[in-house]
């Protein structure tokens, strides 16, 4: 990469410096929740606090926007597509700046302090099975989560100003549409579906579970040396510098698949941030991450598309076998991928086959909008939540804890994160469609050799090495061929059933 000119080389350093803290932001999240001690979460949040205000003023202050000033007038000076890139990201930067700008600091350390603390107390009301315990910090996390969408500013709902932080456009009203056009296609598949139990004859060791994950992410690409798996009450992963990719899991002794598909999700998500790392303008406003439909899609992608297909398990089993410590007829292969695949009804979301999964985002869609647009209370939710399980997928709840209770979202203030799964499951089946048409021996291939790289390679030529450089649909267009289209997703989901009919 050419030097850059002295008032771009000094909005970019300030810009670099700005990535420096949010990495070390996001230690300190990685660190609350694989390492702390339960003792140190108040003070880990005044941490916390102190940081994200810091960067809070830094994005938004005098010295950044002089340097950005200085920035825009040498770029103006350039010509053709150098002049066209330096447009787009100083476009977005304006943009998120903007938006940043009409959050007040002290909303920001509040807000910061609130969900710190709010995530240790969901998680001991979740073990404990003790919803009112959490309600008051949820009643507050909702009030503050109206606050934000009223400095943000919005049309037609509230709603739609904390949908937009995480897929930039998107409306609570099209989500709506969209996911009762979802409705319509897949309640017809849950019935006619076949369920598959368990191949597993007894509880697999968390050992054993933990020496096959660790081969996972090699596997699809993500080396040891810039990444680390570990364990967490809720899978997640996040980055913490170029090439430090953290991922982590759940375990269960009578579920190993859980712990395999979440490493499997994971992964996905670290390797979308790897190939945005490697973008010469990293770190950049325009080599972050497009949104976080687009975010999911990867994740999605090698955990449904890639995950749950034959061909990945034909050379993946025979490993599975040796960490396991089982012979063949003791968890034959056949039986093995029905279960893999198997539409099992769930009340737990994270465990939720692919079939299901999208039901129980709409679920949680339909509470949350209303619950922000001020429809309905903090204390309607566990008895409205037990009401859709039961309309949608035939379940009882039996109690909070794998009702309302099993997710960390909320207790993050994350309202308006939980469409994007299932946009991310959309955008996955579209892109996956379109790289089998230009490679269609990757399948066979994948069975015999277990590699991964010709996928790979295409991801991060058309999707993670582009950053930011189009918004999504536009991004989807030229990748695809065509804009957003949930029919590929249906048929991926049928195409799917016929598959275990034929095992």
């Amino acid at each position: 990469m050419e030097p850059l000119s002295p008032a771009l080389g000094n909005y970019r350093a300030f810009y670099q410096k700005m990535t420096h803290l949010e990495n070390v932001i996001s230690v300190l999240h990685w660190d609350s929740e694989t390492q702390l001690p339960p003792g140190g979460q108040e003070e880990r949040g005044q941490q916390l606090a102190l940081l994200t205000t810091l960067l809070h003023n830094w994005k938004t202050g005098e010295e950044f926007e002089t340097l950005i000033e200085r920035a825009k007038e040498e770029a103006s000076l350039l010509n053709g597509s150098k002049k066209g890139q330096w447009d787009r990201e100083f476009f977005l930067l304006d943009e998120t700046r903007e938006k940043a700008k009409k959050i007040p600091s002290e909303f920001v350390s509040e807000k910061t302090e609130l969900t710190n603390a709010s995530q240790a107390i969901w998680a001991k009301a979740k073990k404990a099975n003790d919803f009112p315990s959490f309600q008051p910090y949820l009643e507050t996390l909702v009030n503050f989560a109206k606050r934000e969408a009223d400095y943000l500013g919005f049309k037609e709902e509230p709603y739609n100003a904390l949908l937009d932080l995480y897929e930039k456009g998107a409306k609570g009203r099209t989500i709506s549409d969209l996911f009762q056009a979802l409705k319509i296609e897949i309640v017809p598949m849950i019935e006619s579906a076949r369920q598959f139990d368990s191949p597993f004859k007894g509880p697999v060791s968390i050992l054993a579970q933990e020496k096959f994950c660790r081969r996972i992410p090699l596997w699809l690409g993500l080396h040891s040396d810039v990444s680390r798996l570990d364990k967490s009450n809720h899978p997640f992963s996040t980055s913490l510098g170029k090439k430090d990719k953290r991922i982590t899991t759940r375990y269960s002794e009578t579920d190993p698949l859980s712990s395999i598909f979440g490493v499997l999700h994971e992964t996905g998500h670290s390797l979308y941030e790897l190939g945005l790392s490697e973008r010469e303008d990293s770190p950049s406003p325009v080599s972050e991450f497009l949104s976080l439909g687009i975010h999911e899609s990867q994740s999605r992608l090698w955990e449904n598309q890639v995950g749950r297909s034959v061909s990945f398990w034909e050379y993946a089993y025979p490993f599975l076998l040796e960490d396991f410590d089982l012979k063949e007829s003791e968890l034959p292969f056949g039986k093995f991928i029905q279960y893999v695949n198997s539409t099992q009804k769930s009340k737990i979301r994270v465990e939720a086959d692919q079939l299901t999964y999208n039901l129980h985002i709409i679920l949680r869609f339909e509470l949350e909008r209303p619950l922000v647009n001020g429809e309905i209370q903090v204390k309607d939710l566990p008895g409205l939540w037990k009401e859709k399980m039961k309309e949608y997928l035939g379940m009882e709840v039996r109690n909070d804890s794998e009702g309302v209770l099993q997710d960390i979202h909320w207790s993050m203030g994350a309202f308006g994160y939980f469409p994007t799964y299932t946009l991310g499951n959309i955008y996955s089946s579209q892109f996956f469609s379109a790289f089998l048409k230009e490679n269609p021996t990757y399948t066979s291939n994948l069975a015999k050799t277990g590699d991964h790289t010709t996928l790979l390679s295409w991801l991060k030529k058309n999707l993670h090495h582009k950053g930011r450089e189009k918004e999504v649909e536009d991004l989807i267009q030229s990748v695809t061929g065509e804009k957003p289209n949930h029919s590929h997703l249906i048929a991926y989901l049928k195409n799917k059933q016929q598959e275990l009919k034929s095992l």
